[in-house]
């Protein structure tokens, strides 16, 4: 157990370290960066639905994949300054959602969540990775000098709602599935789908809270 909370800091540690980067310094990597997730998340998805006869679910499941990720490489080529802003505090909010989820689920246990859908998780763990991920984003909003404002706050909590939810979603569709990873890529965590499910939905909220309610952080 310890050997494999060990391997899932490292592994984390290192693609988020490496993916953060590539973000911040933009360009041309940022967009082969988008580029190359689009494609691990469709390979995965093709493979884990090759043999399952669900033509719904699996073109369902294109669209819901390249709809957001189409977004952010539109964004990456024609705002990528905001875009930059934008994906690093959803970054922050869901990274830390699923971090303090993680521990404060182990740590404090209690009533499960979603028993049918991913017995782990417990309403301890979604308390604690919510308040802890509406600190996060606080805390980036802060040091970004975006003003902070009660609409921020509010696209804040729906965000994480999202988020969780983005996470059930995966849960839910890999039990359909019979599955227990997407793939093997990313050591202790599974693959690509495993990790960008909570960051999937949350962009969609992100878009179309932007959008509606003018935020600024893409849309003016």
């Amino acid at each position: 157990m310890a050997n494999d909370l060990l391997l899932r800091i490292v592994s984390a540690s290192i693609t988020g370290a490496f993916t953060i980067w590539i973000i911040i310094d933009g360009g041309f990597w940022l967009y082969v960066e988008i580029a190359l997730c689009i494609v691990g998340l469709l390979g995965e998805w093709y493979k884990i639905n090759r043999n399952k006869r669900r033509a719904g679910l699996f073109v369902g499941g294109i669209i819901y994949i390249l709809s957001p990720m189409l977004f952010w490489l539109w964004a990456a080529i024609y705002h990528q300054e905001a875009m930059i802003r934008a994906i690093l505090w959803i970054l922050s909010i869901v990274c830390s959602c699923d971090i303090f989820a993680f521990f404060g689920g182990r740590l404090l246990g209690g009533a499960k969540f979603a028993p049918t859908i991913s017995p782990n998780k417990t309403w301890s763990g979604v308390i604690v990775g919510s308040i802890g991920a509406l600190i996060s984003s606080t805390c980036y909003l802060f040091f970004r000098r975006i003003e902070i404002s009660g609409i921020l706050g509010l696209a804040s909590i729906l965000i994480i709602i999202a988020a969780i939810l983005g996470d059930l979603i995966e849960s839910k569709v890999k039990r359909v599935l019979m599955i227990k990873d997407t793939g093997s890529i990313i050591p202790g965590h599974g693959g690509m789908c495993d990790r960008l499910d909570s960051f999937l939905l949350a962009s969609y909220a992100f878009i179309i809270l932007d959008y509606s309610w003018k935020m600024g952080l893409i849309f003016g």
